[in-house]
């Protein structure tokens, strides 16, 4: 009796954290408010949907004539491998579920709608290479070339850059605004400029 409370316990709440990481790499949580606090709720509330599946696995080995021991580690690892699918799978589009609802009603009462994005994460997002033109506030380069990789840790902003295989001087902050404003580029490629007020960098980029 003591060891199927034990393996309950442990098993509802660290299913509740699997579904926590995967959402967490997935890009589909953006905490609100303090996120520890955040962090809690979310394995709470997935907690809940894994302990229904415990149970119902509980119940379908019980069935399948299987007890004690045997039956509670392959209850334990059902529940873990269904956590993490579920999450896995759903995660992503309850989050596109959730905002496309939330702007529905904004758009009800005549509000802004709001994107569960990040603005780091957002401004680098295009297919093919990404070429990235940064520059401090006041207007120095700092550096440029093809985006390779970029931090998703959070209020980490850092980056990587490769090279340009054409050897050339970067653009002053002038020339490449207006490049961002030429119609023609505009056109052809998606055009973006990240400010960072906190860091104080301006990154342009062009896809």
């Amino acid at each position: 009796m003591l060891n199927k409370i034990i393996a309950t316990l442990l098993t509802v709440g660290g299913t509740g954290y699997i579904n926590y990481v995967v959402a967490t790499q997935l890009h589909a949580i953006e905490p609100i408010g303090d996120e520890k606090t955040s962090q809690k709720a979310y394995c709470i509330i997935w907690s809940i949907i894994d302990f229904s599946f415990f149970l119902f696995y509980q119940h379908l080995l019980l069935s399948k004539k299987l007890h004690g021991n045997t039956a509670l580690i392959w209850t334990m690892l059902l529940t873990m491998i269904t956590a993490f699918l579920l999450a896995l799978l759903l995660a992503k589009p309850l989050q596109r579920l959730s905002y496309f609802l939330y702007n529905f009603i904004l758009k009800i009462w005549g509000e802004s709608t709001i994107d569960g994005g990040s603005v780091w994460r957002d401004s680098f997002n295009g297919r093919g290479k990404l070429e990235a033109y940064c520059y401090d506030f006041q207007h120095n380069p700092v550096g440029h070339g093809f985006l390779t990789t970029y931090s998703m840790e959070k209020g980490n902003y850092d980056l990587a850059l490769q090279p340009f295989r054409k050897e050339e001087q970067q653009p002053t902050y002038e020339e490449i605004v207006d490049m961002a404003q030429n119609s023609e580029y505009q056109e052809n490629q998606t055009i973006r400029e990240y400010i960072n007020y906190d860091k104080q960098i301006i990154i342009f980029t062009f896809c």
